[in-house]
């Protein structure tokens, strides 16, 4: 089995399709098959390497009164990306498979000028480039050719864009960028870095737009032998109005490049820059430009004029938000699905924030799919934050609801795949989460005419190599999948 590294607060999992028509009622359990697995696992959690960690263990059949194994099960534990888990779960049962996120578009006054042209975002995290593309085109074909205000409608999420409890050298890099309703080219700047010969500095090659405005790059990196470390900072600080990324670490020469992005610092100013220069492609003329950023703001400058909506662009359904979620271990889609959760509540409360207001649908949807509330406490949708804290218990109960949900199938499909050890017929679907001292893998395992079989595997606190822990989870996933084999009489 192996593991894609994406981006910090998870990796991305393992999983294929299975049939839920064959695993209706309460499996037997071989008594001897029970003993085994749990004395396979035991051994394996009580390796000196992980006597100073904290190993919580939830092994359990789908549809099953009682775990095979548990070790500190309803003990809260640092998730990292497994929490997306929950949040697409949350998502799908409370939203839809075909729910998608408008963004629209609305003008006032008669082509082929404008008095001002309106972008109102709803925190759509799949809206590119692409779709600006689109809109200044069909501005152009409405015989538009000058627009003499241009306003982004930041409003739709209230309350800050980042989450509070985020660590501050995670909102410098893209896995932490900014989640507003004005969302672009997931509001970060995509590089790669390639090795040059040693001792040189990496090349830099950029994916997407250079910032905008006045901005320098600082390349502190360098290509080093075969037998050093490797490792890659961005940093992003501003000099007067000068935005300085700058570029640390090292890649061996001959390794692969390195692909990383940072987030910008004004996600809604970033629009609306990019969309000035997409409309000029199309002889389209932008006078004056503003952010609208609160309600308020926004009433007092749109009082008293009349607009009409020109055009709309609508995400992809949810299905394909939530496939992006687990199998990329995306973080701001999760915040995005998070908000917009959020969203779904009256806005009665304007004291608190969309992201509050997400994290009280989150738990009324998981409530829903039979969830203990006081098994989880979780201060975001990614995992990214540290003040998460999830039960393995919390998890099983949250495989279980979805599992036996209508969106059953489509959740799996959201899901990576892979199979266990050499067996062609062995089926593994999860999620796994990484950050410094956290490594967590949740999901279940499929062999043909078997109940799945649901698991929680979450190590905090440790300092193992990446490597001693993997084997360790892999050992443990082969005992579950002996156990499969043993209740099938396969063994």
């Amino acid at each position: 089995m192996s593991l894609h590294n994406s981006l910090k607060g998870g990796w991305v999992g393992w999983i294929v399709s299975i049939s839920f028509a064959s695993v209706q009622g309460a499996p037997s359990l071989n008594p001897q098959c029970v003993a085994q697995l749990k004395r396979d696992v035991d051994a394996i959690a009580a390796q000196p390497l992980f006597s100073k960690a904290r190993l919580g263990i939830a092994i359990q059949p789908l549809n099953a009164s009682q775990p095979l194994y548990t070790q500190d099960a309803q003990r809260y534990f640092l998730p990292a990306s497994t929490t997306k888990v929950m949040t697409t779960a949350a998502a799908l049962t409370r939203l839809g498979p075909q729910f998608r996120i408008r963004t629209d578009i609305y003008g006032a006054g008669t082509g082929p000028t404008l008095d001002h042209l309106r972008i109102l975002g709803r925190g759509d995290p799949s809206f590119s480039d692409q779709q600006l593309q689109q809109i200044a085109t069909q501005l152009k074909q409405k015989g538009i050719r000058q627009i003499n205000h241009l306003l982004g409608d930041d409003t739709y999420f209230q309350g800050p864009a980042v989450v509070p409890s985020w660590a501050w050298e995670d909102l410098q890099a893209g896995y932490g960028a900014p989640v507003n309703s004005l969302i672009l080219n997931q509001n970060a700047y995509e590089l790669k870095l390639w090795p040059q010969a040693l001792g040189q500095p990496l090349r830099v090659e950029w994916l997407s737009p250079h910032p905008i405005g006045s901005w320098r790059q600082i390349n502190r990196t360098r290509t080093v032998a075969q037998n050093a470390p490797e490792f890659i900072e961005i940093v992003r600080r501003f000099k007067g109005n000068t935005l300085e990324i700058e570029l640390k670490g090292q890649l061996r020469a001959g390794a692969p490049p390195d692909r990383s992005a940072v987030a910008v610092m004004d996600p809604g100013w970033f629009l609306l820059r990019r969309f000035r220069m997409i409309l000029a492609t199309q002889q389209i003329k932008v006078g004056q430009m503003s952010l609208l950023s609160s309600v308020e703001e926004s009433n007092a400058v749109l009082k008293g004029k009349s607009e009409q909506r020109l055009t709309q662009i609508q995400s992809p359904p949810l299905t394909t938000l939530i496939k992006a979620t687990n199998q990329e271990s995306n973080n701001l889609y999760a915040e995005a699905l998070l908000k917009t959760l959020g969203t779904t509540l009256p806005k009665k409360n304007t004291e608190q924030s969309t992201h509050e207001k997400g994290l009280m649908v989150l738990k009324q949807a998981l409530t829903q799919l039979g969830v203990d509330a006081s098994t989880y406490a979780v201060a975001d949708g990614s995992g990214l934050s540290r003040h998460n804290l999830i039960s393995p218990l919390a998890l099983i109960q949250t495989w279980e609801g979805i599992l036996k949900s209508p969106h059953a199938a489509t959740f799996q499909t959201s899901l990576p795949k892979d199979s266990v050890g050499q067996s062609p017929v062995s089926a593994l679907w999860s999620k796994s989460g990484g950050m410094r001292g956290v490594s967590t893998l949740t999901g279940y395992l499929q062999q043909p005419q078997s109940a799945p079989v649901l698991f929680s595997l979450m190590f905090n606190q440790y300092n193992q190599s990446s490597t001693q822990r993997r084997q360790a989870m892999d050992a443990m996933l082969l005992s579950m999948n002996r156990w499969q084999s043993c209740q099938s009489g396969n063994q």
